[in-house]
């Protein structure tokens, strides 16, 4: 497995987008079994980016690792909480 790879999320993480984020985080994932997602930008997301994010995660825990979040912003904080799932106090999902 390669060094874990950082992936800067744009700022719409939305159904509008949802195919390339997918594709997107499938292939940062490839050959990588930990996975940082940098949310900073993150202006718009919603139930899709959260059902995405945790199927990445799911995906990486297979292989014994996970996906992480850092700089959460509000509307990731917000998409998280529309979903009726608690973002952790640590930034590993």
């Amino acid at each position: 497995m390669s060094e874990a790879p950082a992936l800067t999320l744009a700022p719409d993480c939305t159904i509008r987008t949802v195919r390339s984020l997918q594709d997107t985080l499938a292939a940062a994932l490839a050959g990588a079994a930990h996975l940082t997602l940098d949310c900073a930008a993150v202006e718009r997301a919603d139930i899709t980016f959260v059902q995405i994010v945790l199927a990445a995660d799911k995906a990486a825990r297979r292989r014994g690792a996970g996906v992480a979040l850092v700089n959460v912003p509000p509307a990731v904080e917000s998409a998280f909480r529309r979903a009726a799932i608690a973002l952790p106090s640590a930034p590993v999902l």
